[in-house]
């Protein structure tokens, strides 16, 4: 599982740095650099707390859909917000009150997240922290750590 994160993690900051490159180097960047870094950054965020995540070199498989969705989630804002035409301004779409583009992107990314995660480790909570067997063994460490024995 983990190398698998890895793996992800690696091919997320390519596609960035790719998506950067891009952008710097042409006097007008292509359409598709935006959106590659818009998937590309979540990509390596949702990566970054599924790595956190792994314990035994597993995640629990609700941890698993939580990552997938908010990824989903997240880089679907972003790109939605990038490809919607530009009608801001009076009289433009508002979405609860905020314009269209930036109703998506806060509560698509910010709001979104912020209810869903706590909730996810809540509810995984007992099976992603260290068992009574986990922590003898940790206790058993420290103590041949401070006297001074290799472990």
């Amino acid at each position: 599982m983990k190398r698998l994160l890895v793996r992800l993690l690696v091919t997320s900051c390519v596609l960035i740095a790719v998506a950067y490159a891009t952008m710097f180097v042409s006097a007008t960047p292509p359409a598709w650099a935006p959106i590659v870094l818009a998937i590309a950054a979540n990509g390596a965020i949702m990566t970054l707390m599924a790595i956190g995540a792994v314990r035994h070199d597993t995640m629990p498989r609700s941890l698993v859909w939580t990552f997938v969705g908010l990824f989903a989630l997240c880089a679907g804002a972003f790109v939605l917000a990038l490809v919607l035409p530009a009608h801001e301004g009076p009289g433009g779409v508002l979405l609860l009150g905020l314009p269209l583009r930036t109703a998506i992107v806060l509560y698509g990314v910010g709001v979104v997240p912020i209810a869903i995660l706590p909730l996810a480790y809540a509810l995984t909570f007992e099976s992603s922290t260290l068992s009574e067997d986990d922590l003898v063994r940790v206790r058993a460490a420290c103590m041949r750590m401070r006297a001074g024995e290799p472990s």
